[in-house]
């Protein structure tokens, strides 16, 4: 039983910070949220305009307008998560951003996120390589949370079947 979790940034360096969240269960429910940077702790004011046009496609203003706010979003993932042993995502990047969030409201996730790579070591025969294979078929991907989650999960499961 593993859920599927994906991250959107404000950009790829280390002074960015999550924008948009999305996880996949095992059932198929999914759920994302848009983060307000401006309810987090610390300094979240690094913005890449290129990544708002050529990647994700949110704006500024769309994550005043519609974020939740960091320590909704913490309380949320923590509270669904929990439950879950293996929660997985493809990029160290979405490591680095979890910890971004969670530490802007001085919180610890209930659930430990790992890198796809290190759970197949763990868990199958299989490597990067035949995980990247699969998503390569499945197309480009989206570059929204929830979708690119559940493409993690599709390729995932093609590779375990």
């Amino acid at each position: 039983m593993w859920v599927t979790l994906d991250f959107e940034a404000s950009g790829l360096s280390l002074m960015s910070y999550p924008i948009e969240v999305g996880y996949v269960l095992p059932n198929g429910d999914s759920q994302s949220f848009l983060i307000d940077p401006s309810t987090a702790s610390g300094h979240w004011h690094h913005w890449d305009r290129e990544a708002e046009s050529r990647i994700h496609g949110i704006s500024q203003k769309t994550l005043a307008t519609e974020g939740t706010s960091v320590l909704a979003v913490c309380q949320h993932l923590n509270q669904t998560l929990a439950p879950f042993e293996h929660v997985l995502c493809d990029s160290q990047w979405d490591l680095f951003w979890m910890g971004r969030l969670y530490k802007a409201c001085y919180m610890r996730p209930s659930f430990t996120l790992m890198e796809v790579n290190q759970w197949l070591k763990k868990h199958s025969d299989l490597d990067r390589r035949d995980f990247s294979r699969e998503m390569k078929a499945l197309g480009p991907a989206p570059h929204r949370a929830v979708e690119d989650a559940l493409q993690i999960r599709r390729a995932l499961e093609s590779l375990l079947k």
